[in-house]
């Protein structure tokens, strides 16, 4: 995450670029980071915000801000940053990510250096921050007052740059930029004194004391003062001629690097990074930059060594160290040792024979100079820490396609694959035509298919480049048919394969048979199940895979493939391998699918599934909370599972994956996933034939798709399912079904059948013991009651179901009967009461994350504080709640919502 206010505030993060919409928002940001990682209280914030004008709602106004910017940071993947406390709002900010505190920290380790250079390096990098004035757009009297004390901040951190910059030898460049900041500001006698001694380095000794002379003027003239005491020393120490005055000149620079790539593009962060770290620094630098292959590590390394060169004027030298080189071995360090001695001019009998004695002439001979050294494509850190410098002022940038964690102090840079807009950007420069621009879709769907991956970009666009006659659509479909990506000597497999060809034996297994999990990203509980291996060992064997950077970890625990990775893996897996592998995957997914369903919805589940491959491995679902969050984890891998299930005819895992994960895509609001699943789960029903799986999924489905407002497709839905369940004798399920109809005619508006129908429900349910139904059925019947006016009846069936809810001690069902007993009170007109039902329904379904049923009652206690005259707080709470609806992608809910909405604003104006 970056977070950016040395400028217009914006927020960069893994999800894009985001920035506030209106100036309140601007304003609300902007106070939370100056204030980053800290509380900033509720009435600060405010009067920042509205200052001598707040709302009369002031902390419900903010409320509603902070929920908006919070969807503003959602868009770069910073929601959860935002964090609401009883005291105020805190924006988290990790350290370095935010661009005044990374300012700041480079500003004081330039005044602290003992080194002109590296003062120098630090102020640069600090000052390259600012993208233009602090706060910039950012209106109001609050943005004025931080923005000019911040100006201040910057304006001396110029200065000591610029000392720093005549102290390392530049001079006739500054004059320039001295005249301008002088007529911006006059009165500094800092900038007056660094123009005079600049003018005199470069020379210019009359024009140097001219400027004094021009200084002390301006000072009479404006404050009626003669110039300071430093100011004046100076002045005489011109006039005097004084050598002390003057800097050596720099030693000549050699350059022996490869030639820079013409078209690189991207890489813009990383690049950044390195060159804010590495540059000018008066101490020993090593910087590693690892990846996986075809990432772009030489080209990155290369390209930062150009950029840097000229702070390094004793030599710049490269050596490939052939880790990964098609048909060589390693480097030894001896020969690298040689060969980098060579390069700096030690003639042949001065080389020792024995490595230590190489590696200490290596260091001896840079212990004076400023050289930069790339070691390209090293094996380990064995091999290349003979070949470190010892000198003060070195820089070393080492590739690897390994992680070199044992080497002391050094910064690492990891690449992955490109940010899209940067891979589109470099391959339409690499095509170097018209063709990507004309066809702008095609062209980000071929940087897709690539995978982001710079190899496969520069191998595809020069494809392209080379063949005139093709369309960008021609080589898209070629890429869509999975046709190898090579051109010339470059191959994307090839690559690949150098890196698996020096796996171990049991890294090789692990690496395959995991490239056919489908899911985006797995842990090592499903990599024990799906190759034999126990915990403690397939835990090391997925680290080691990612110090190769055959796999990646985006959090602790966590892996994945890169998609051409996981291609390459899935081809090196053998018919034998594949059957038992495939089935262990999808019992593990089923097995632990039915214990987290189980532990979060325990009388919800009378199917019993069997697996052939019993997990020797499982996460400890011991709470709700732990299943939940496991559910949460493998929400995305348990939809993949399901159509991987189904395209290898796994049927019967086709349909009962889905089933048991429904309670917990209906907790959640992800009504997409459920009725996708269970698409395929009811294609495999009736693929087996099994009828009972049938009537679930059936049943299931339509109460997916009733939620979306797709009630034709719901009524078929369960008027099938009845059907079946009547035929196989299934009380139960008829039960269920019934009250689905009763839910049918209620929304007709048709109470006499909808109350026929819970009636004849209840009996069916109660004979099976199905609860948890029982109670839902109570309380729409309850709700029938009411509508129809049948006040009494209706509290006695409130009462029924609150008994039932008693027996059970089920959270979910308890909150469902307070929404309706609170819709009973606002209708009778006791508003209290029904507030008082609803935040505790509320606050239920909070603690069991029910977010779908969550939105709906914030939508209740809107309507309850609009029929008791509080339409600000209603207003409030229908924007609450319709955020979350379209959060869950409840369209249904949000027509609802939007609707009261206006209706209530409508009202007040």
């Amino acid at each position: 995450m970056e977070f950016r206010i040395l400028g217009p505030p914006e927020i960069q993060g893994p999800d894009g670029l985001a920035q506030p919409r209106g100036d309140r928002q601007h304003v609300l940001l902007s106070a939370l980071l100056l204030q980053a990682d800290r509380v900033v209280p509720v009435d600060q914030l405010i009067d920042a915000i509205w200052g001598d004008d707040p709302p009369a709602t002031g902390p419900g106004a903010l409320y509603t801000l902070v929920s908006r910017l919070r969807r503003v940071l959602d868009a770069a993947g910073a929601g959860e940053r935002l964090i609401s406390l009883p005291s105020g709002y805190r924006l988290h900010v990790e350290p370095g990510e935010l661009d005044l505190a990374r300012f700041r920290a480079h500003v004081e380790r330039g005044r602290a250096a003992d080194q002109p250079a590296t003062a120098a390096q630090e102020l640069h990098a600090g000052l390259k921050l600012w993208r233009g004035r602090v706060l910039d757009g950012v209106p109001g009297a609050f943005a004025e007052a931080n923005a000019t004390r911040l100006h201040q901040e910057h304006l001396a951190a110029v200065e000591d740059r610029i000392g720093a910059d005549l102290a390392m030898g530049t001079h006739a460049e500054l004059v320039p930029e001295l005249g301008a900041l002088i007529a911006e500001h006059p009165l500094r006698e800092g900038l007056r004194g660094q123009l005079m001694l600049a003018l005199f380095r470069a020379g210019q000794q009359a024009d140097a004391l001219l400027a004094f002379q021009d200084a002390r003027r301006t000072l009479i003239d404006s404050l009626g003062i003669e110039p300071g005491q430093d100011l004046q020393d100076l002045h005489q120490r011109i006039l005097l001629g004084d050598p002390s005055l003057a800097v050596r000149q720099a030693r000549q620079r050699r350059n022996t690097l490869p030639r820079d790539i013409t078209d690189f593009t991207g890489r813009e962060s990383e690049l950044r990074r390195m060159l804010d770290d590495l540059s000018q620094h008066e101490t020993v630098i090593v910087s590693t930059i690892d990846g996986m292959a075809g990432a772009g590590k030489t080209a990155l390394a290369v390209h930062a060594a150009h950029r840097l060169a000229e702070h390094y004027a004793d030599g710049q030298l490269f050596i490939e160290l052939h880790a990964h080189t098609a048909g060589q071995e390693p480097t030894p360090p001896g020969d690298a040792l040689d060969a980098l001695l060579g390069a700096l001019g030690v003639p042949a009998d001065r080389i020792p024979n024995r490595v230590e004695d190489r590696a200490a002439l290596w260091r001896a001979e840079l212990a004076d100079r400023r050289v930069l050294v790339v070691l390209d494509n090293a094996a380990d850190a064995a091999q290349v820490r003979p070949l470190l410098p010892g000198g003060v002022g070195c820089l070393t940038l080492i590739t690897s396609r390994r992680r070199l964690v044992d080497l002391d102090d050094v910064r690492t840079v990891t690449l992955g694959e490109l940010p899209p807009d940067e891979a589109l950007a470099m391959f339409s420069r690499i095509v170097g035509d018209a063709r990507p621009a004309a066809e702008a879709d095609v062209a980000k769907e071929i940087v897709r298919l690539c995978g982001y991956l710079p190899l496969a970009i520069r191998i595809a666009g020069a494809r392209l480049r080379s063949r005139p006659a093709w369309s960008i659509q021609h080589l898209a479909q070629r890429l869509r048919e999975s046709r190898p990506l090579a051109a010339g000597d470059r191959s994307v497999a090839a690559a690949f394969e150098l890196s698996y060809r020096y796996l171990t034996t049991e890294q090789q297994r692990v690496f395959r048979l995991m490239g056919l999990h489908a899911g985006p990203d797995f842990g090592a509980h499903l990599a024990a199940a799906v190759t034999g291996i126990d915990l403690d060992t397939v835990e090391q064997v997925l680290e080691d895979l990612v110090d190769v950077h055959l796999l990646q970890q985006n959090e602790p625990g966590r892996f994945r493939f890169h998609d051409l990775v996981r291609r390459h893996a899935r081809a090196l897996v053998s018919t034998e391998d594949e059957e038992p592998a495939v089935a262990r995957l999808l019992d593990y997914f089923l097995h632990t699918a039915e214990l987290a369903a189980r532990r979060i919805h325990p009388r919800g589940y009378r199917m019993a599934v069997h697996v052939t491959w019993q997990p020797p491995h499982t996460p400890d679902l011991d709470s709700y909370d732990v299943a939940l969050s496991w559910l949460e984890t493998e929400r995305d891998n348990l939809t993949a599972a399901t159509t991987f299930a189904a395209e290898h005819d796994r049927l019967a895992h086709a349909w009962q994956i889905p089933h048991m994960v429904w309670y917990f895509s209906f907790l959640r609001g992800y009504t997409h996933d459920w009725i996708a699943t269970h698409q395929v789960a009811l294609a495999a029903a009736r693929q087996l034939g099994d009828h009972a799986a049938e009537a679930e999924t059936l049943h299931s489905l339509g109460g997916a798709c009733w939620r979306v407002g797709r009630f034709d497709e719901a009524i078929e839905h369960w008027r099938r399912a009845m059907e079946l369940f009547r035929a196989a004798g299934n009380r139960r399920g008829e039960g269920k079904a019934l009250h689905r109809f009763g839910l049918i005619n209620a929304f007709r508006g048709d109470l006499d059948e909808a109350v026929h129908h819970y009636e004849q429900a209840l009996p069916l349910l109660r004979e099976t013991g199905e609860q948890w139904t029982e109670a839902i059925v109570l309380t729409h019947l309850a709700g029938a009651y009411a509508l129809a006016g049948k006040e009494d009846k209706a509290m006695e069936t409130y009462g029924h179901a609150a008994a039932v809810v008693d027996e059970m001690g089920e959270k979910w069902v308890d909150s469902c009967v307070r929404v309706y007993f609170g819709a009973f009170y606002r209708q009778t007109g006791r508003y209290q009461e029904a507030l008082d039902q609803h935040w505790r329904a509320l606050a239920l379904k909070r603690e069991i994350g029910d977010r779908g049923a969550e939105s709906e009652l914030l939508s209740d206690l809107g309507d309850t504080y609009l029929a008791a005259g509080q339409p600000d707080r209603a207003i409030s709470l229908y924007e609450q709640s319709l955020a979350l609806a379209t959060d869950v992608l409840d369209r249904k809910q949000q027509n609802v919502v939007r609707r009261k909405l206006a209706d209530a604003v409508a009202d007040i104006r």
